[in-house]
């Protein structure tokens, strides 16, 4: 499933026990962190899935972006689910440690190097 609002366009797919959103675009004030929240709080939700989120198309994320992937990993914690973030940008990356915030998150170069990391614990579809 394909979603598309403000420039950003967020595609769902499953694997395995893992619930996999693909993120293209720029995840900012407004409508756009807006519409990240909204996908994160529909897997949320409806689905009994751990979470991937596939940085490779995302070309920015400011702090609002950041404080949403915050809130929604407390809030996959707190139902025993992962949310997991894989091959974001070199620049994502270095805000996410100056942040202090690539310690409390898992990340991961690629898809199946996540999966195969955290498959067989956590929640199950």
């Amino acid at each position: 499933m394909i979603e598309q609002e403000a420039g950003l366009i967020v595609e769902k797919k499953h694997h395995d026990n893992f619930t996999v959103l693909y993120v293209e675009g720029l995840i900012k004030l407004g409508e756009s962190a807006e519409f990240f929240s909204s996908a994160l709080e529909n897997v949320l939700r409806n689905e009994n899935t751990n979470v991937i989120i596939d940085f490779t198309k995302i070309d920015y994320i400011d702090s609002t972006g950041i404080g949403e992937l915050v809130g929604y990993l407390g809030k996959f914690s707190t139902q025993n689910r992962k949310l997991i973030l894989v091959n974001p940008s070199e620049r994502i990356q270095k805000l996410l440690k100056l942040a202090k915030l690539d310690s409390i998150f898992k990340i991961y170069g690629s898809e199946d190097e996540a999966i195969a990391a955290e498959s067989g614990t956590g929640a199950r579809a």
